[in-house]
C-alpha cells in the first residue's frame, strides 16, 4: 500500500471554452495514445511512469448526467460505483447557474476523502459576461487558473488547449506525488 493524495478535479467554464478539448488532450497524455473522447475509468501514465487509477468525464455535468441522475452523488455511483476507490477523479462542470451544482461536487468530494480543486479555464473574451467570484468562493481545496487567450484561427485555438490540456496532466501528476 502507498501512500497517495486523492484529487477530485473540477475543470470550470461555461460552453465553448475548450474544456472538452483540452480534456482529451490530458487523456491523450495519460493514456500514451488518442483520446477515446469519452467518459471512463481509466488507467493514466504519468510521465514519471507512475500508474494512475482514476475516472474522468469528458464533458460537463450540466450536458450529459444532470438530466439523466439529478444530482452529484447519483452520476457518481452509477457511472463509476467504485468512484471514491480511486485516486483521480476530473468531472467538469459549467460555471453559469451552476453553483448547487458545484456544491453538490465539493461535498461529494470531501465525504470521500478526496482534495477537491477547480480548475478554471479562463477564455478571454470581452463578450463573455459570466463571473466565476461566487464558485471560487466555495471550500475548494485549491484553485487552479487555466488562461486560454483568443487565437486567431480555429487550428491555433485547438493547438494552445492541446498544450494547455498537457499542461494540466504534468500537473495533476505533479500534485498527485506525495
Amino acid at each position: 500500500m502507498k501512500i497517495a493524495r486523492r484529487l477530485f478535479i473540477v475543470p470550470l467554464a461555461n460552453n465553448n471554452h475548450g474544456k472538452t478539448t483540452l480534456l482529451n488532450a490530458l487523456l491523450a497524455q495519460g493514456l500514451g495514445a488518442p483520446s477515446p473522447e469519452r467518459k471512463g475509468r481509466r488507467e493514466l501514465i504519468s510521465p514519471a511512469g507512475r500508474h494512475i487509477d482514476s475516472y474522468v468525464f469528458v464533458r460537463s455535468y450540466q450536458e450529459t448526467e444532470k438530466k439523466r441522475y439529478k444530482s452529484v452523488d447519483n452520476a457518481l455511483k452509477a457511472n463509476d460505483p467504485n468512484w471514491n476507490e480511486r485516486e483521480l477523479i476530473i468531472f467538469p462542470s459549467h460555471v453559469y447557474r451552476s453553483a448547487a451544482d458545484i456544491g453538490e461536487m465539493i461535498d461529494a468530494a470531501h465525504r470521500a476523502g478526496f482534495d477537491i480543486i477547480s480548475a478554471s479555464v479562463i477564455l478571454y473574451d470581452p463578450d463573455d459576461r459570466y463571473s466565476a467570484s461566487s464558485i471560487w468562493k466555495k471550500r475548494w481545496d485549491e484553485r487552479w487558473t487555466i488562461p486560454n487567450p483568443p487565437q486567431e484561427n480555429e487550428g491555433q485555438l485547438k493547438a494552445q488547449l492541446t498544450v494547455l490540456g498537457g499542461d494540466l496532466w504534468v500537473l495533476i501528476c505533479k500534485a498527485l506525488t506525495p
